[in-house]
This record gives structure tokens, C-alpha cells and sequence, in this order.
């Protein structure tokens, strides 16, 4: 099985209206340089947005999410994703470039199991 997988035509409608991995637990880890846009996005002062939805990761070089109730993303409601344009990388490359360790986890994400059946396919 790989651990990298390629994006093609149409993979995204496997993610539409879909926010599984989103409401997963663990941390979403945001690029500090990605702050004012973001901030800008949100119609929010700089200090406002760190303050409200981050915390400083353990490696202190990234920003990420505060945890919720839920255990999944604070950016994530009833209507999806709040900030889905200034989405960060690790979202970005969900599950192409890295997956969750946990099958019970992957085995709910419809776009990973596409990518299965077209690896085992070739």
C-alpha cells in the first residue's frame, strides 16, 4: 500500500459535503505567516484570531486549532468548513500525502478508500 497518492479529476466530489476528518480528534497545525489572511478572512483584528481559535504547538513553530468539545476542528459547523480557502497544508494534502494511523478512522473516509480501490487497480 502507499503512503503518497496523486490527485485526479474528480476526487473531490468524494470530499463534497463531507467533514469526517475534520471532526476527528488531534491538532490542525497552521503556519503562523498564514494569520493576518486569515484573520483578514474571518473580518477579525490579528491578535483577535490567535487569540481566539489558536494555541502555540509543542514544536512552538506552528499555530494550532484549541481543542472543542468534539475533539474535531474549531473552524468546523453545521455548514462545513468556516475557512475552507486558507485551509492549512495538512488539510490541504489529507489523505494524499498523509492518513490517520487509526484504520477505524480511514476505513469512514470515502476519498481514501477510492484511492484504494484505484492502487489496487493498476
Amino acid at each position: 500500500m502507499k503512503d503518497v497518492y496523486e490527485y485526479r479529476e474528480g476526487d473531490g466530489d468524494y470530499c463534497a459535503g463531507c467533514t469526517l476528518c475534520c471532526e476527528w480528534p488531534g491538532d490542525v497545525l497552521f503556519d503562523p505567516a498564514a494569520l493576518p489572511d486569515l484573520a483578514r478572512y474571518l473580518d477579525m483584528d490579528e491578535r483577535d484570531c490567535a487569540d481566539t481559535f489558536f494555541d502555540l504547538s509543542d514544536d512552538r513553530r506552528h499555530l494550532k486549532t484549541k481543542p472543542t468539545v468534539h475533539g474535531g476542528c474549531i473552524f468546523v459547523d453545521a455548514g462545513g468548513c468556516r475557512v475552507y480557502p486558507h485551509r492549512p497544508q495538512q488539510c490541504r494534502t489529507f489523505p494524499y500525502a498523509w492518513q490517520r494511523p487509526e484504520r477505524k478512522y480511514m476505513a469512514k473516509c470515502r476519498l481514501y478508500q477510492a484511492l484504494l480501490k484505484r492502487e489496487a487497480g493498476r
